[in-house]
């Protein structure tokens, strides 16, 4: 975020106030007064806190590159840009510990300006700092019985003063990273936060003269978080990134304290292959340098020899592994060595080890187009088609579609691109068609096809009606209206809509086009539709859509100058509903 204009100028009450609603600014004030704000901190310019809420939420306000106050919190509210209550809780936070005054608009302000207020590290610094050194201790025993993560952190550091007690400091280790029950969502946050704390302290012992200790150290730390992650709920985000932070700090010791390659080439491997969280995914390129010529060499030959024992997946068969993590994690580790090694012909050979399914013939000619092998590419990717008949991945024929047209090969193009269509007749998919017949000039032609096409299925749908059809199938006269209202034929979409069955959730788009030329029509569809909408409404007992309807039939009795015949039908309607309370009380707003 920007430091161009500072927090304290974009960052105030009347700010706060214009970015979130009053019953948002309510809550978010609300939460601020339960004191469910903490861990409040400005760092960079921004102010960062947790907001325990429903969840626990984390919050970042700051400044934006135009000098706005930029917002961000991990509540599914804030996930869609808004300024959530939590948002709200923070702000307010922030601005009474810099002195600022927090109120309603509708409260009195006060009559002079108030001295800034300390922070409560501020506060809390004066304070410690009056403190003897035997007060100090009693505060610090005290708030070890209380934070298991302090105590933690506390006896690493105790045993890590003894530098040279390697057995002390992986018991700390293990003391750190090992649980003794599981925990849930709110307690993930504790124990992400004591690996936070762990991997910094072992990071900075990677300055001292017992450097070489940090490899095993981080190894085994890793080990005993990975072991508790299989008990704890880590829904929230909290724990796999100070994993992967005590990954980094032994791949940082590895390439600083250079262990014996061939022995980290083994464990590497063992991790690699063996781990429940891909922790050590990226082994290649990664650890490269540290693993050097002979641990390298050791490396690959380690993957090379669990890579040949596993069997070829072909299409269609029975034998499918393809999802395996084992698996994959090879065909990573042995793409991350042909990559190394820049073997384009390698990596071909160990991506097609697996088609057992249709993408997998993708990531074959995806793989062949980024190395500059485009025709090979295609290759594949109508093997990929003709081998898998049954189970088509549209993204073949995508690839394919793009492939030709690029050559001009334009009857190709034309042929997959109407293949694709067939396997789904839908107005989602009929755009992306007439795009690849514009690009081949035969957008009439298509277009007349397409139809024929579709008014065959309308027939052959309809002639079974009478049968036992799937209620979820998707009607192709619907997808037909459809097309038509999208392409703005408004009426030969209404004749289609008249002709025969069709979805429900299209009526009211329908009768609004309908209304702008022919409004009794849409009057009368307005009056088939209430009762579904008034029954709907019934369920929660909101009864917007059915207020709205009578509304459009409103709206288009004044447009023909019918005012009396809508109070007769308003009457009715009032008469007929009598009993839906909610939805009287709406259509009052209509007298």
């Amino acid at each position: 975020m920007s430091q161009s204009a500072t927090l304290s100028e974009v960052l105030t009450l009347a700010e706060v106030q214009s970015l979130a609603d009053t019953k948002t600014f309510a809550r978010g004030k609300a939460y601020f007064h339960e004191g469910v704000v903490s861990r409040l901190e400005e760092r960079g310019g921004a102010v960062h806190a947790t907001v325990r809420g429903t969840h626990r939420y984390r919050v970042e306000l700051g400044v934006d590159d135009d000098g706005e106050l930029a917002y961000d919190c991990t509540c599914p509210v804030g996930d869609d840009g808004v300024f959530c209550k939590h948002a709200v809780a923070v702000a307010l936070a922030w601005l009474e510990n810099s002195g600022g005054e927090v109120f309603h608009a509708e409260e009195a302000a006060p009559g002079k300006p108030r001295k800034k207020r300390k922070t409560y590290e501020e506060v809390i610094r004066e304070y410690v700092a009056t403190l003897d050194k035997n007060e100090l201790q009693e505060l610090l025993l005290e708030a070890i019985e209380r934070d298991l993560s302090f105590r933690d952190k506390l006896l690493f550091a105790a045993r890590a003063t003894g530098a040279s007690d390697l057995p002390g400091m992986k018991a700390a280790v293990r003391q750190a990273t090992r649980l003794s029950r599981p925990l849930d969502w709110r307690e993930a946050s504790a124990y992400g936060d004591g690996l936070m704390s762990l991997a910094d302290m072992l990071r900075r012992r990677l300055h001292g003269p017992h450097a070489a200790q940090v490899v095993e150290l981080s190894e085994l730390a890793i080990a005993g978080a990975e072991t508790s992650l299989e008990q704890i709920d880590d829904s929230g985000g909290d724990v796999m990134p100070a994993i992967l932070e005590l990954a980094s700090v032994h791949l940082d010791a590895c390439k600083l304290t250079v262990p014996d390659p061939v022995k980290l080439a083994e464990r590497l491997f063992r991790f690699q292959t063996e781990g429940k969280w891909d922790t050590f995914y990226n082994v290649l390129p990664a650890y490269a340098e540290p693993l050097g010529k002979n641990g390298l060499s050791r490396y690959r030959e380690l993957v090379n020899e669990a890579w040949e024992a596993l069997p070829a997946l072909a299409p269609d068969k029975e034998y499918r592994r393809s999802h395996d993590s084992p698996r994959m994690q090879l065909e990573r580790a042995m793409g991350a060595l042909a990559e190394l090694d820049g073997d384009v012909d390698a990596l071909i050979r160990i991506y097609s080890k697996d088609l057992s399914s249709p993408y997998r013939f993708l990531l074959v000619a995806e793989l062949c187009v980024k190395h500059g092998r485009p025709d090979e590419g295609l290759a594949w990717a109508e093997r990929g088609i003709k081998e898998s008949s049954k189970s088509h991945d549209q993204r073949l024929l995508d690839f394919c579609i793009d492939a030709y047209l690029r050559r001009s090969e334009f009857d190709k193009a034309d042929a997959f691109a109407w293949r694709r269509f067939e396997m789904r007749p839908t107005a989602e998919a009929f755009p992306a068609l007439m795009k690849v017949a514009t690009a081949t000039g035969r957008h009439d032609e298509m277009r007349e096809r397409t139809l024929t096409h579709l008014w065959a299925l309308v027939r052959e749908e309809e002639a079974a009606a009478k049968s036992k059809r799937n209620v979820w199938q998707r009607s192709t006269r619907t997808e037909l209206v459809r097309i038509f209202l999208a392409g703005k034929e408004n009426d030969a979409a209404w004749e289609t809509f008249t002709g025969g069955p069709v979805v429900m959730q299209l009526w009211p788009e329908m009768a609004a086009v309908r209304g702008k030329t022919h409004p009794h029509d849409a009057i009368a569809l307005y009056h088939r539709l209430l009762p579904v909408a008034a029954e709907s409404g019934t369920r929660n007992a909101r009864y917007d859509e059915a207020f709205e309807i009578v509304r459009a039939i409103g709206m288009l009795r004044a447009k023909l100058d019918e005012r009396a015949e809508f109070t007769r039908e308003l009457e009715e309607i009032r008469a007929a509903y009598r009993a839906k309370r909610n939805f009287i009380k709406l259509l009052a707003k209509l007298s």
